[in-house]
C-alpha cells in the first residue's frame, strides 16, 4: 500500500512537471489561466455556499411554519373535541338514565319471573 501511494504521488508530480515544461503557452499565460480557473471555482464555491445558506433558511422557515400549523391544528382539535363533549353530554346523560331504567326493569322482571316460577 505504501509503495502504491508513493508511486501515485510520484506520477502526479512528474506528470505536472512534464505538463508545465511541454505546454505551448508561456508561464505568464499559464498563470493567467490558472488564476482564471481559481477565480471561477471560487465564484462557484461561493454560489454553492450562498445556495446552502438559502436552503438552510428555507428549511428553517418550513420547520417554523410547520410548528405553527401544528399548534393551530392541535388547538382547533382540542376546541372541536370540547365542543363535541359539551354538546354530547346531555345525550349521554339521557342514555345513562334510560340504561339505568332498563337495568332496573330487567331486575324487577327477573324477580317477578322467579316469584311466579317458584309458586
Amino acid at each position: 500500500m505504501k509503495h502504491f501511494l508513493l508511486g501515485t504521488l510520484s506520477g502526479i508530480v512528474l506528470g505536472g512537471v512534464y505538463g508545465l515544461l511541454n505546454t505551448p503557452r508561456s508561464g505568464k499565460e499559464n498563470q493567467e489561466m490558472f488564476k482564471a480557473y481559481i477565480d471561477d471555482n471560487t465564484e462557484q464555491f461561493n454560489d454553492v455556499q450562498d445556495k446552502l445558506k438559502d436552503l438552510k433558511m428555507a428549511i428553517q422557515n418550513v420547520t417554523d411554519e410547520g410548528m405553527k400549523l401544528q399548534t393551530e391544528f392541535m388547538t382547533d382539535i382540542q376546541r372541536i373535541s370540547n365542543d363535541y363533549l359539551y354538546e354530547a353530554q346531555p345525550r349521554m346523560d339521557r342514555i345513562k338514565r334510560k340504561t339505568d331504567k332498563i337495568n332496573k326493569d330487567v331486575e324487577a322482571a327477573t324477580v317477578n319471573i322467579k316469584a311466579t316460577t317458584t309458586q
